[in-house]
């Protein structure tokens, strides 16, 4: 819940953007790992974005499904989501409902930050064009086999997957081995 809670509250639809990897980090409606975490809608998310439907979601699809959700998100149309168009998108994303309150600041927090993040020019919006850069790089983060296409499993949470399935960082420090010394 706290994943999808920071997710719709911080950035939403244009959380595809602002998190690309995230808004398809949950499985699909057949259950699995996240489930009870708001997993029908994430993993429906990437079911949408599989326009071709190969359990795959490639750079173009992605960034195709990225563009629509950013138009619902751009309520007045003009290239740019405010903040605020952010957040009244998330506030109907989430259905009425709403996290205990030191959830909601902290997620109301962090989205803030990501906006800011990302409103490279300053200028109180956010464009495409702006979020292209950190939606590619967010994409090939995940993309952990290099194939330009992201599979569910790599981009379920790490929490989920663990080291072993496409974490690039290795075993935490206190998991790896010293070096022996040869005297």
């Amino acid at each position: 819940m706290k994943t999808k809670i920071a997710l719709l509250a911080g950035a939403a639809g244009l959380a595809a953007a602002l998190a690309a990897a995230p808004v398809f980090a949950q499985p699909g409606p057949g259950g699995g790992p996240g489930r009870g975490a708001g997993g029908f809608a994430m993993g429906e998310a990437f079911a949408r974005a599989d326009a071709n439907s190969d359990g795959r979601v490639t750079r173009d699809e992605g960034w195709t499904w990225l563009q629509a959700r950013f138009a619902e998100i751009d309520t007045n149309r003009d290239g740019g989501v405010t903040f605020e168009e952010m957040r009244a998108y998330a506030q109907a994303r989430m259905g009425g409902r709403t996290p205990p309150p030191e959830r909601q600041a902290q997620a109301e927090q962090r989205g803030q930050a990501m906006f800011r993040a990302l409103d490279s020019n300053g200028d109180g919006r956010v464009s495409l064009e702006e979020v292209r850069p950190f939606a590619e790089a967010m994409f090939r983060a995940r993309d952990t086999n290099n194939d330009g296409a992201l599979s569910r499993e790599e981009v379920m949470p790490r929490r989920d997957r663990g080291p072993a399935q496409g974490d690039r960082r290795g075993p935490p420090p206190a998991q790896q081995q010293a070096p022996t010394q040869q005297n």
